[in-house]
């Protein structure tokens, strides 16, 4: 055997952990911020970058301001850390990736009438980009444990949040607008005339007729208050493509429906809502699947072509 095979290579490697940590601190500049990105005590941390300084017999930090600032040499040594981790981690992702075969799966949990009237239109491109990746959905409205040892990889929620514990990304901003069937659309001309109309309610307070009915500077009269009261977007849009009232509708969630002229909007305003759809990641540090990547690339380009 050649000497090139038979003798062991020397690395020279701190405690791995300890070093993790110090990275952790020197990205985001205080050991309270790792602590919370790593899942630890903020005395576990100290205790890790006091470790890692006494093997490496020097010092890591400068101590004397208010902010935790490396030293040069601190500096160099967390820089190049981090790109051993990166390195790492994708490896990582890799191997597990590949160990699960040929079919992939993302979990997704998101609500009946994003799903139905926005998602699941659209799945047939994500299918032809990801073919050996399989999309399973489950609905409900309250936000659930995310990551390998949740219930979901992913969520899509609609609302203002906060939803703690994760990352919320915007996807997509919309606007209320008053939608119903084209024979009943002919009898509207003005928005007085919905006091002669059904209006449907939804149980969302974001989506409440009195919020439109201020815009449209009709104030709050007391036949807003009157018509059936359903569940959802999706029970709403199809009560009204069928005759039975007005919505007052998701923009976004209504297209569909628009596109088709299974309904119209028969007059103004539009009331804006600001940030409303999201997609809710695990929280930093959290491992997550190849699948849950590209299906939340796949969503944020989505996003962006959305009329």
């Amino acid at each position: 055997m050649s000497k090139s095979h038979s003798t062991a290579r020397a690395l020279r490697l701190p405690p791995l952990n300890a070093a993790r940590v110090f990275e952790a601190c020197a990205r985001l500049g205080s050991t309270v911020a790792a602590a919370s990105e790593l899942g630890v005590t903020h005395g576990a941390v100290s205790k890790q970058v006091a470790l890692l300084e006494a093997w490496l017999e020097i010092p890591l930090f400068n101590r004397s301001g208010v902010r935790l600032a490396p030293t040069a040499a601190g500096a160099r040594y967390a820089a190049a850390l981090g790109r051993a981790l990166e390195l790492v981690d994708a490896a990582t992702r890799e191997v597990t990736d590949s160990a699960s075969g040929p079919t992939r799966v993302v979990r997704v949990s998101t609500t009946a009438s994003f799903a139905t009237l926005w998602l699941l239109p659209r799945l047939e491109r994500f299918h032809a980009r990801h073919p050996d990746t399989e999309v399973w959905i489950s609905e409900t409205k309250a936000l659930v444990s995310l990551g390998p040892e949740g219930s979901a990889d992913v969520a899509l929620r609609m609302g203002s949040g906060p939803w703690p514990g994760v990352r919320a990304e915007s996807l997509m901003s919309d606007h209320l607008i008053p939608v119903c069937a084209p024979k009943l659309a002919a009898r509207l001309r003005h928005p007085p005339d919905l006091a002669r109309a059904t209006l449907l309610h939804d149980q969302d307070p974001r989506a409440a007729w009195g919020h439109w009915l201020e815009a449209a500077a009709l104030g709050r009269p007391v036949w807003a208050e009157r018509g059936p009261r359903l569940p959802n977007s999706a029970a709403l849009l199809q009560a009204s493509a069928d005759g039975q009232g007005v919505t007052l509708a998701y923009a976004k969630l209504a297209e569909p429906y628009r596109t088709k002229e299974r309904l119209v909007q028969p007059f103004g305003p539009a009331v804006p809502l600001g940030p409303t759809y999201w997609l809710i990641l695990p929280r930093r540090g959290t491992p997550t699947t190849h699948a849950s990547r590209v299906f939340a690339a796949w969503v944020r380009e989505e996003a962006k072509r959305s009329p």
